[in-house]
């Protein structure tokens, strides 16, 4: 009995803290293709998609603009924020914002992998900066979910 309370436990308190959300898409069309998510209650998310290979990191659901954006990135690793600044570029309905082409190459990569929070600044000069925050707990899971084939 104490084994399958400690399991429960186990499983309920993973559940708890993982934020990110994994499907595998088939849309009758392409091949199946993983993707990773974490959203917030303003409508916006994260996403992780791997196309052929490379791991595209990217916002959307809240932000439109119709220039390239310059986004700053800044990773909560414990306790202690870290900064990266991006060139980016937005998707051909303005509706997403792609930030790394290829988050396995990205110099912030292990600070992705670690952190528990980040917040998102979308910078440009004609429209509004917007920032962003969003839970990260399960990061390294989700990349991993991604990266395999």
């Amino acid at each position: 009995m104490k084994t399958i309370l400690l399991t429960l436990g186990l499983v309920l308190s993973y559940t708890a803290s993982a934020q990110w959300t994994y499907k595998t898409i088939d849309n009758g069309f392409d091949d199946p293709y993983k993707i990773a998510y974490t959203a917030e209650d303003d409508g916006s998310w994260l996403k992780l998609e791997n196309i052929d290979g490379e791991i595209s990191f990217y916002i959307g659901g809240g932000y439109t603009c119709d220039e390239n954006l310059t986004v700053d990135l800044s990773f909560m690793v414990n306790g202690v924020y870290k900064k990266y600044s991006y060139d980016a570029s937005t998707s051909s309905d303005k509706d997403n914002v792609f930030f790394i082409e290829n988050l396995l190459n990205a110099n912030c990569l292990a600070d992705f992998k670690a952190c528990s929070s980040v917040k998102v600044r979308v910078n440009d000069t004609t429209c509004d900066t917007e920032t962003y925050e969003f839970k990260m707990s399960g990061s390294t899971a989700a990349l991993n979910f991604i990266s395999k084939e």
